[in-house]
């Protein structure tokens, strides 16, 4: 079973489109050519996190995370907690979310 997200071509290298997914705020990035998709809650105090570069950045208070992996590179989030991810996949030029 699928869930869509996003048009494939919405979701720009290195940009970041925010979904809804049944209610919660969910992030889809590209880097290199691979989609990734977060639920955007810092793993700190639960903020938001925005494409920064290379990485996700906490707006609240400035933790860093791995686009490609979701761990925490700086504090204050503690140092290899993870964003959570949820799988997903192409098909016919749109993003689904893939049920387990």
């Amino acid at each position: 079973m699928e869930q869509f997200l996003a048009a494939d071509e919405d979701v720009k290298e290195d940009g970041q489109v925010d979904v809804d997914f049944f209610g919660r705020p969910v992030i889809l990035t590209r880097k290199g050519g691979k989609i990734y998709a977060y639920v955007n809650v810092c793993t700190h105090t639960g903020g938001p996190v925005k494409r920064d570069g290379g990485c996700f950045k906490c707006t609240w208070h400035g933790s860093t995370f791995d686009v490609e992996s979701g761990k925490a590179l700086t504090l204050p989030a503690e140092i290899g907690s993870k964003l959570t991810s949820i799988p997903v996949k192409v098909k016919d030029g749109k993003i689904y979310y893939v049920y387990p």
